[in-house]
């Protein structure tokens, strides 16, 4: 999916608008928001016209989408990261594209052998070095075989270790080209139980894959942590850890909490070589480092103030962000200007890295600082790897609550803040205070096995599948 800088979407847009004719280029228009946004009034205006948009498009007399993936292209994907309430926006994004879009229904279920087992396929196309692979491998390779056999579809994977894993661990694999029909033919073929959607609302594929019946029960899980949405998803897959009472609300397909710890055979982070030091890092020795490693279209308005706090009472502060795009760059630092004032200047931006690098740039952290609203998973558990101390604010909705999930498995509360304030406070006193941040980065080294390398997760899903098919 082609992720968008704040003026690239202007423009994208515009051009558009002028060439709008056929309902996948009314629906590419209406959803590309801004990768970036300036305000929360911003955030209340690109809502607005997306949901007018959409209402409009049901109204209209168009030609149906014949290829739905190639020919809108483009998901309301940023709407995860405005932190509001997404599930009646995404369920009229489905309802507008299910009005041009009907797939064919697939072929009646032949008889297969039965091996007892239930044929569980999950499919992706993210099965690599990616967020979604890591955290989807452990749920392939520990689904109890006794019961379960378990396929994986992977589209258009990258050639890497994890892509490798992956198939390793599968009963089944099969690589699937970028073509929906191809797609929805092997799966239907495969004569599935159960289809699990590693990740929806990240890729056209899938998403619009999602919208055959190609298993009796389909699910989707936190690859993309919010709701799909989509009428013929059956359930969403999260955990009792995760989800605030009443988050059932914010689902549009039923919401199952697996119990226990959440994160499934995660692999734990070593360096196996020493520390890089700052200045061969090309960063300052002198500071109090600040890193939010984040995608920076996790950077809320709202945490703009927990920042400029920091900035403002520490003078050895230094916030480093990952720069992976030049237009979200422009757009933050713009943002920032107002934002932040005269600290903005204190905020560096480093380009894209290796992961090697990545890891030695956490170790080099006095604090990681957890965004607002949807913070991190992948990148916390690194960072604890590592014995680096992460705040975090924990958000209402799913995806701002994962590291403060973490902490409770540690057992560890030093980190996790129950106010804006109190989050500025705890980030001070850990880059400020150096016994203290040993204190706390010993006690993370000391519990963080608890988070790394076990079968609780996929466990617990095959006693919920057990349950769900029965």
């Amino acid at each position: 999916m082609q992720r968008f800088g704040q003026n690239d979407v202007r423009q994208a847009r515009s051009l558009l608008e002028r060439l709008s004719k056929s309902a996948g280029e009314r629906l590419r228009r209406a959803a590309m928001l801004p990768a970036v946004v300036q305000s929360d009034a911003e955030i209340d205006d690109v809502r607005q016209r997306f949901s007018s948009e959409l209402e409009e498009l049901r109204q209209a007399d168009l030609e149906p989408l014949r290829d739905p993936a190639g020919e809108v292209g483009v998901l309301p994907f940023y709407l995860a990261y405005q932190g509001r309430e997404c599930r009646e926006l995404l369920q009229s994004f489905y309802r507008t594209c299910a009005g041009f879009y009907r797939p064919p229904a697939p072929a009646g279920r032949h008889h297969r052998p039965q091996s007892g087992r239930i044929r569980v396929g999950f499919v992706s196309t993210f099965f690599y070095a990616h967020s979604v692979g890591h955290t989807t491998l452990g749920l392939i390779a520990d689904l109890p075989r006794e019961q379960f056999e378990v396929l994986v579809f992977s589209i258009a994977p990258h050639a890497d270790p994890w892509a490798c894993a992956i198939q390793d661990r599968a009963d089944g694999y099969c690589v699937l080209p970028l073509e929906l029909d191809t797609v929805r033919r092997a799966i239907a073929d495969a004569q599935l139980d159960v289809l699990i959607f590693a990740d929806l609302g990240m890729h056209p594929l899938t998403y619009f894959l999602a919208f055959s019946r190609l298993a009796p029960l389909q699910l989707t899980t936190w690859g993309h942590p919010v709701t799909s949405g989509i009428g013929t998803v059956d359930a969403y897959i999260s955990s009792r850890a995760l989800e605030t009472d009443g988050a059932e609300a914010r689902y549009s397909e039923r919401l199952v909490r697996l119990p226990g710890y959440f994160m499934p055979r995660y692999q734990k982070t070593e360096l196996g070589e020493p520390h890089r030091s700052r200045a061969d890092l090309g960063l300052s020795s002198d500071k109090h480092l600040y890193c939010c490693p984040q995608s920076l279209f996790k950077l809320h308005p709202d945490f703009d103030m927990a920042l400029r706090a920091v900035l403002e009472r520490d003078d050895r502060a230094e916030l480093v962000l990952l720069e992976t795009s030049r237009g979200m760059g422009e757009a933050l630092r713009l943002r920032f200007q107002r934002s932040l004032g005269s600290a903005a200047h204190r905020v560096r931006f480093l380009p894209p890295m290796a992961q090697r690098d990545f890891h030695h740039l956490l170790a080099a952290a006095d604090v990681v600082l957890d965004p607002f609203h949807f913070g991190g998973c992948n990148s916390t558990c690194e960072a604890l790897a590592l014995g680096v101390p992460v705040v975090t604010l924990p958000g209402t909705w799913l995806a701002g609550r994962f590291t403060a999930a973490l902490y409770a498995e540690m057992d560890l509360g030093e980190c996790t803040a129950s106010s804006p304030q109190d989050y500025v406070e705890r980030a001070l006193r850990l880059a400020c205070d150096a016994d203290r941040r040993r204190q706390v980065s010993a006690s993370i080294l000391e519990r963080n096995d608890r988070l790394f390398q076990r079968p609780d997760a996929a466990r617990a899903l095959g006693e919920a599948l057990l349950e769900i098919v029965e």
